[in-house]
């Protein structure tokens, strides 16, 4: 019988609450998403650009007190002939008391900003909200949550202050009978007249499992977000009604049904998995302001549509001496764009109009297909051999639109790894792709080509406890090939060979003092290629090195590194295909300090930096400081 009220109340209050959005996206004001004590923070500066990141997470939890607070700040400055810096910042704080296990109440504030000190349409944003919300749990396993507040929008320098309100609702895994539901909703408004901005969003999770092997989920989604955004009126507009700015609303609604099935037993190394989706995808622009003074110029209002179908499987066979995983997808998606009707505008104009926008509509299939095997030969050896191929067919029915074209991708490999003794283990790899692309129509066919990639690689490590070394060797050529490179001069068929050396050894001289060595050694040639008769013209070469020899000292959890950091790169143009001309010259070379400290278990500090002489071909030199810190606080 409590099940049956359950139930019964259960239906009636989603049946009227069924206004509710929320979705995939996490409940704002769920306390899960700030359960994390983290403080990261990451300087880089490399030539002329400095980046900082910053995330901040703490929470304090005590009797019925939550407080939780959520930071991410992002930071880039630019030097160039000027300075640009752009800034992002994502800040939430939530406070909650407990009044009983039904029943909660708190504040939740929000703090979004973008600045960018570029002249571009939108270069800066920012978005503060403060909500007071209560949280009601008429069980154990749903929880609605209305709430309301106020918001202060900025957009291109206009401020607007009004209200935002709403609900949201979460069901978790919610048992009935032979099924458990999950949902998340949400219905928010914001008023910042004169822009309003909407959203609703509203999934369910219906899952049904049968003796522990046979899982079937399915999935209904539906979200609805309207987003009205400033621009600068044009001056026709402007005048007529007596605007600075313009508004442009923005509606997209994304629908999807999704089923989604899983079969595994406990006692068999075979596992499958599939799913099938159905979506659809509506973006609807519109601006409020328009001016018909000059009609065949002004601005119009677009529609996108779009329908998808996915579908995916996933196959399994895991034993102690063989893996194998088989993949595949299918997508197949239609896009369809036109103009918004105006009983202001003729159909001289909207047919243009609408030719201009039919000219974007495309539909597309696209399917990949995987296989990997790993098979255990013996206790030591091991082999992998993986296969993958995609086909994309995308088409645009418009007369004027002449992109239509098939692609095929195919790429094969196989590794064999074998442990010659506890001190020494290789490889042997062996990699191979074909990429083919074909436009159908004439106007765009001499993008025709074929490219095709082989790729060897060997290479060990060989470890004694004292001295460690892991050293790989490595050449590669591609041969692109175009079908019509006769009829066009400006796409020429042209190779690229590489050979590639690596090396990173260390050894331990004691408990506290070791050495490190890193590095490379490239060597390029790219040329005109002909493959008829396999023969190419050498035009470009390219040779490339990196050393990095750094002695560590560790003490405890400090480990403090100083070496020298080595950089060149030249280039070569071919005189007649013979002989080497040198084209450029980078060399560069300087200290390089590294630095790692952990303290109390808790705090780890990275520090990584190198100053560089530079000195070109030209014989101009100058220097150049880069750095890396890195410091992460673990509650």
């Amino acid at each position: 019988m409590k099940r049956k009220i359950q139930i019964f109340f259960f239906i009636y209050l989603f049946s009227t609450c069924i206004f509710a959005q929320s979705g995939r996206d996490s409940l704002n004001f769920s306390v899960l998403s700030f359960g994390d004590r983290q403080l990261t923070s990451n300087f880089d500066k490399q030539l002329n650009t400095y980046t900082l990141n910053t995330i901040a997470k703490y929470f304090l939890s005590y009797d019925k007190f939550f407080f939780g607070i959520r930071e991410n700040f992002n930071s880039t400055v630019t030097r160039s002939s000027i300075i640009n810096i752009k800034d992002e910042q994502y800040l939430s704080a939530i406070g909650q008391y407990s009044i009983s296990d039904q029943f909660k109440f708190g504040i939740l504030l929000n703090n979004n900003f973008y600045a960018d000190d570029r002249i571009i349409e939108i270069n800066q944003a920012s978005l503060l909200t403060t909500s007071l919300f209560a949280k009601i749990l008429p069980f154990r396993n749903i929880v609605i949550t209305p709430y309301g507040g106020v918001s202060q929008n900025k957009q291109i320098g206009k401020k607007d202050n009004g209200y935002i309100y709403g609900a949201e609702a979460a069901i978790d895994k919610f048992n009935m009978g032979d099924f458990d539901l999950s949902s998340t909703m949400k219905f928010q408004n914001e008023d910042v007249s004169p822009r309003k901005n909407t959203l609703r969003l509203t999934n369910f999770d219906i899952t049904s499992e049968f003796e522990e092997s046979f899982i079937n989920t399915v999935s209904v989604y539906y979200s609805e977000q309207k987003k009205d955004f400033y621009f600068i009126a044009d001056p026709a507009t402007a005048a007529q009604f007596n605007i600075t700015n313009n508004i442009q609303s923005r509606t997209e609604s994304n629908y999807f049904l999704q089923d989604k099935i899983k079969f595994s037993t406990p006692n068999s190394p075979l596992s499958l998995d599939l799913q099938g989706r159905v979506s659809w995808r509506d973006i609807n622009r519109n601006t409020r302001y328009l001016s018909f003074s000059n009609i065949a110029n002004s601005n119009y209002d677009t529609r996108i549509e779009e329908f998808r179908l996915d579908f995916s499987s996933a196959a399994d066979y895991l034993t102690r001496d063989l893996r194998l995983a088989f993949r595949f997808s299918f997508s197949e998606k239609n896009e369809k764009h036109q103009p918004n009707r105006s009983d202001a505008i003729n159909n001289i104009i909207l047919n243009e109009r609408e030719s201009l926008e039919q000219q974007k509509n495309n539909s597309s299939q696209l399917a990949n297909i995987s296989i990997l095997s790993r098979i255990a030969l013996s206790d030591r050896d091991y082999l992998t051999v993986s296969l993958f191929h995609r086909k994309l067919r995308y088409d645009t029915p418009s007369d004027l639109n002449f992109d239509d074209r098939d692609e095929l991708l195919s790429i094969g490999r196989i590794l064999y790894e074998k442990e010659i003794n506890p001190f020494f283990k290789i490889f042997l790899n062996l990699e191979g792709s074909l990429n083919k692309i074909v436009y159908i129509f004439a106007e765009r066919s001499s993008n025709n080509n074929l490219r095709r990639i082989l790729k060897f690689s060997s290479g060990g490590v060989f470890n004694t406890g004292r001295f460690t070394s892991s050293n790989s060797a490595e050449v590669s050529a591609n041969y692109t090939v175009f079908d019509y490179e006769e009829l066009n001069p400006n796409f020429r068929s042209y190779s690229f060979r590489q050979f590639v050396l690596r090396d990173s050894s260390g050894y331990q001289f004691s408990s506290k003092l070791r050495l490190f060595i890193s590095g490379y050694l490239k060597l390029s040639e790219q040329g005109d290629f002909r493959w008829s008769d396999f023969s190419s013209r050498p035009s470009r070469y390219l040779d490339e090195l990196y050393a990095e020899p750094k002695f560590f000292y560790d003490y405890r959890s400090l480990s403090v590194g100083l070496g020298i950091r080595y950089f060149s790169l030249s280039t070569f143009n071919y005189k007649n295909g013979v002989g080497k001309l040198l084209a450029s010259d980078y060399n560069s070379i300087g200290p390089v300090a590294e630095l790692s400290y952990l303290i109390a278990e808790k705090i780890n500090i990275k520090l990584y930096g190198w100053y560089e002489f530079i000195k070109s071909e030209d014989s101009s030199k100058r220097e150049m400081a880069n750095l890396n810190v890195r410091v992460n606080y673990r509650f």
